[in-house]
């Protein structure tokens, strides 16, 4: 994906995609390996479409690996890479933010955790406005159809993140 492993800063800690540090105000509609789902599927609590165009932040310091519009059922997608081993000793891992209304980053930006990254979307009217996030510890995996029974390299990612806060 064009991103050198050396420029990924180390991560300081993790935070919910919505509503951080702890997704306040959201709730997970749909959570990993439910209905063999590869990611979580993150609602405001307002139910419908109330959360259309709510800001999605980056969970860690990081690099944006991509950002493109996949069309179909995905609309505008971010992969971000973070690492969580040290400079000397990478260990990289990614972030998935799918379905986004609006995308405010770019390929090789440098992200800190908390900065914002675009918008809760319903990926042009496919579904109900909300937040696809996946988290994956094969970097750079190839995109496939966010359900599967199949969870070689995806992460649980609340699991993930609450085992990985701030200190």
């Amino acid at each position: 994906m064009g991103v050198l492993i050396k420029d990924i800063p180390v991560s300081d800690g993790f935070d919910f995609p919505v509503g951080p540090p702890d997704a306040k105000k959201y709730y997970d509609a749909q959570s990993f390996q439910e209905n063999a789902h590869l990611g979580e599927d993150w609602n405001g609590i307002g139910g419908g479409n109330s959360d259309l165009g709510d800001p999605v932040f980056s969970i860690a310091n990081g690099i944006v690996a991509s950002a493109e519009d996949w069309g179909g059922g995905w609309g505008n997608v971010l992969r971000v890479f973070h690492n969580i081993g040290t400079k000397a000793q990478p260990n990289i891992i990614e972030s998935f933010y799918a379905h986004l209304d609006t995308m405010l980053v770019q390929k090789q930006d440098h992200l800190r955790r908390g900065d914002q990254l675009g918008t809760i979307g319903d990926a042009y009217g496919a579904y109900p406005a909300h937040l696809h996030f996946e988290m994956r510890w094969q970097a750079g995996m190839v995109g496939g159809g966010g359900y599967s029974d199949d969870t070689t390299g995806f992460l649980n990612p609340t699991v993930f993140i609450k085992a990985n806060r701030p200190k």
